[in-house]
């Protein structure tokens, strides 16, 4: 228990030295985290995992070759520059 607090204490140490700007995505940030903690645990009981919303996790019917050939004709380019896929 007396780690825990430990643990505690340099969590908020940090969180109250980051710019209140970013406070909202560091909440994000740990909901996320705690929602894919909270998903190991439960897969490790029902042997099924949920998504955790860290990954994309959807369902498609195409094929991977599909689905590669459909991002890379939706690939912008980074900064102006064409990217060769």
């Amino acid at each position: 228990m007396e780690t825990r607090i430990e643990y505690e204490k340099m969590i908020l140490k940090d969180v109250r030295e980051m710019p209140g700007e970013v406070l909202p995505q560091v909440v994000k940030i740990i909901h996320s985290l705690k929602e894919s903690v909270l998903s190991v645990k439960a897969s490790h009981k029902k042997r099924e995992a949920k998504g955790s919303g860290l990954c994309g996790i959807w369902k498609d019917e195409r094929s991977a070759v599909e689905i590669i050939r459909d991002i890379r004709l939706r690939r912008t380019g980074l900064g102006g520059r064409k990217v060769e896929l």
